[in-house]
């Protein structure tokens, strides 16, 4: 399931190559995705003659404004999007949603488990997203001092994880943070000191910029704009590494997996405490 870095890199990919362009249509190639799309409404968003004034990540989700509104977009299980001719006859199978530019290029999107959804962004929306971004430090730093989350006894990933909380975070990218901060992912966050919160608040965005700059992890079915897949899973410290040794210089564990919260976790039993 793509993650912050995996979205992140679409978004960048989008804006590079799409950024200003005019809109000739939008073609939807199915009624429906994880939820019915609301073709009224989308159609006035990708009008003809409306542009795309810019593209950003708020989360997991994708969000593409153009000069007649906005949708947030979210890649579900195994989303991605793609260059395409313009107005070209050769759909991919699961090529859901095309749109055609007026200079003659073209954007789809594929899904093949169709998990995803393309959903109006409403008023609500635009008010802001009090939802804290992992790419900044001062704004993790600010949530781990917040005593309605230190004090709770849930476990340190699983917070980690609460897109309510913290917008973009991943099984993945959790796991990989948390051995970098050398704290396990079992450890209910009351446990957690004030110097360990502030490890982890400096080591989540330097982990997550790597990962994107990486091209993000392809686990499954993740490939990139460019239709290759992405390099951090080569760097993974902990995740799918189970009984291999610790990357830590001068640890000597081995790398454990054990059911968590309906996902597996792995860590190192002996620099993770």
């Amino acid at each position: 399931m793509p993650e912050l870095a995996e979205v992140q890199n679409f978004v960048n990919s989008i804006n590079a190559n799409f950024l200003g362009l005019t809109v000739n249509n939008i073609k939807f190639h199915r009624e429906n995705l994880r939820y019915p799309f609301d073709l009224e409404k989308l159609n006035n968003v990708f009008a003809k003659g409306s542009s795309f004034k810019k593209v950003f990540r708020e989360g997991k989700q994708l969000v593409i404004e153009t000069t007649q509104g906005a949708v947030n977009i979210s890649l579900g299980m195994s989303g991605a999007f793609k260059a395409i001719e313009n107005n070209s006859k050769k759909i991919e199978k699961h090529q859901h949603v095309s749109i055609y530019f007026s200079n003659g290029s073209g954007l789809a999107y594929i899904d093949p488990r169709r998990f995803g959804f393309w959903k109006i962004r409403d008023a609500k929306m635009d008010q802001g997203n009090a939802i804290c971004d992992p790419l900044d430090e001062r704004a993790l730093n600010v949530v781990f001092q917040d005593s309605s989350i230190t004090v709770k006894n849930r476990s340190i990933k699983e917070m980690l994880m609460d897109q309510k909380i913290i917008g973009g975070i991943g099984n993945i990218y959790a796991l990989e943070a948390l051995f970098l901060a050398r704290i396990s992912p079992f450890r209910s966050c009351s446990s957690i000191g004030q110097k360990e919160w502030k490890i982890l608040a400096n080591q989540i965005p330097l982990m997550l910029e790597k990962a994107i700059a990486f091209g993000g992890s392809s686990i499954a079915s993740y490939r990139s704009f460019s239709g290759n897949k992405g390099n951090f899973q080569e760097l993974h410290q902990v995740y799918g590494r189970e009984g291999q040794k610790c990357l830590r210089s001068k640890c000597s564990g081995l790398i454990a997996r054990l059911p968590q919260g309906g996902r597996s976790s792995w860590y190192c039993p002996n620099c993770q405490k």
